[in-house]
């Protein structure tokens, strides 16, 4: 007879005890855990058994500020490098006093749309990846944030393309409005990709550190316009981008210190995607849900067979 067959009903099942080479049983010393299941306990992630904001030290916000401003950089020489090498080209843009006087290259629009795009991709890919090295325990899918941050540069080059066909020889004020508007998308898209893929549990932090930044970035930008006029037009249009990628890693450290000293005051997650403020579409509130009675078992059926 099987061993199962012998077990009777409602008898657990006992775990082996340990033994050595020659057969005999090793008594386990109380309160020491199974080796079986000590696996287990480790494989636990640490996320579930951790809760509340990361804590942030000032010399990792002076990391992240330098950071971005690496990628600003970066993203900056290859704007230079390919205006050096296409100045005759894209002179209409910089110098509209001169518009009049000449007309636009057939291949403005395209050594347009290609300085734009580089500059972004080098920029948004650069930036992201350098703030990533300040915390490394914290970022470990960064290939596959990168690989999103390009693709999705592709889709925004893909949206604001018509707009440079169609008012490079009209409008080239929106021209220049329409670049600003990939430089800024492609900033935002690269902050929120790598912070999203890496802390889903507080994407709110993500959203109001990059909104926050690109806010800034834009009303220094807006001062430094209305102050040097047109002629500043060429130093804004090398300076936005450090200026952008400067705050943004500025702004991730500082939040997370501000909300991280908040969390230890007022002992409340606010930001925490757990958290709920009021009754959300689609899930019922505890409080007005009634106590359903339990079914009553049937047992007219069997006592009738009885009979």
């Amino acid at each position: 007879m099987d061993q199962n067959q012998n077990q009777q009903p409602g008898q657990q099942e006992q775990m082996p005890i340990p033994s050595d080479q020659n057969g005999q049983f090793q008594q386990m010393p109380e309160g020491q855990m199974p080796q079986q299941m000590m696996p287990q306990m480790a494989q636990q992630p640490a996320m579930e058994r951790e809760y509340g904001p990361r804590k942030m030290s000032f010399f990792i916000l002076v990391l992240k500020t330098f950071a971005g401003l690496a990628g600003g950089v970066a993203g900056t020489l290859v704007l230079l490098m390919i205006f050096l090498l296409t100045s005759s080209i894209l002179q209409p843009v910089l110098s509209p006093a001169q518009e009049q006087a000449q007309e636009t290259s057939p291949l403005f629009i395209f050594v347009l749309m290609a300085m734009i795009f580089a500059t972004s991709v080098v920029s948004s890919l650069i930036g992201p990846l350098l703030i990533s090295y300040t915390e490394r325990e914290r970022y470990t899918r960064v290939s596959t944030a990168l690989s999103q941050i390009f693709i999705i540069n592709i889709v925004i080059f893909a949206f604001v393309a018509p707009i440079y066909l169609t008012t490079s020889t009209t409008h080239l004020e929106l021209t220049a409005y329409a670049a600003g508007l990939q430089i800024i998308l492609s900033a935002i898209a690269g902050s929120l990709i790598m912070e999203l893929i890496h802390d889903y549990r507080y994407s709110l932090i993500s959203v109001y550190t990059t909104v926050l930044g690109v806010l800034v970035a834009a009303a220094i930008s807006f001062f430094l316009y209305a102050g040097l006029g047109s002629n500043g037009a060429t130093l804004l249009l090398f300076a936005v981008l450090p200026v952008i990628w400067t705050l943004i890693g500025f702004f991730q450290g500082a939040m997370a210190m501000f909300y991280y000293w908040l969390y230890q005051n007022y002992g409340v997650d606010f930001l925490a995607t757990s958290t709920s403020y009021g009754i959300d579409y689609g899930i019922p509130d505890q409080s007005e849900e009634e106590e359903e009675e339990p079914e009553k078992e049937d047992t007219e059926g069997g006592n009738f067979l009885k009979q």
